[in-house]
């Protein structure tokens, strides 16, 4: 009974953290969804005031990779990972309730 009642936990976490990624798939890449408003947005900063959005892009990417290799270097992963599964979890629960409720994303 304990073995079934592991297998029917795991299941529902891998369905759960599937949704989640399959409501923010279908959100950042729907057409008018999260990626095209952030690369618009962003798109239209630069055209506007490319002297500020550069620099501002070009340090965001150095900044990301200068974290990332300390990240590497120390080893440690920390909470992170649990962290990342615990809110695509929460948000296969919101899609699915969402879905249930409107029957539409």
């Amino acid at each position: 009974m304990k073995q079934v009642l592991e297998y029917l936990q795991s299941f529902v976490v891998i369905a759960l953290v599937l949704a989640g990624i399959g409501g923010l798939s279908f959100h950042l890449f729907k057409e008018e969804g999260w990626v095209e408003t952030i690369l618009g947005n962003v798109w239209e900063i630069q055209i506007q005031y490319p002297l500020i959005a550069i620099p501002v892009t070009i340090g965001a990417i150095v900044l990301g990779k200068m974290w990332r290799d300390n990240r590497l270097a120390r080893g440690s992963v920390g909470k992170l990972p649990d962290i990342v599964i615990y809110a695509l979890m929460a948000g296969g629960v919101y899609f699915i309730g969402y879905f249930a409720i409107n029957g539409s994303l």
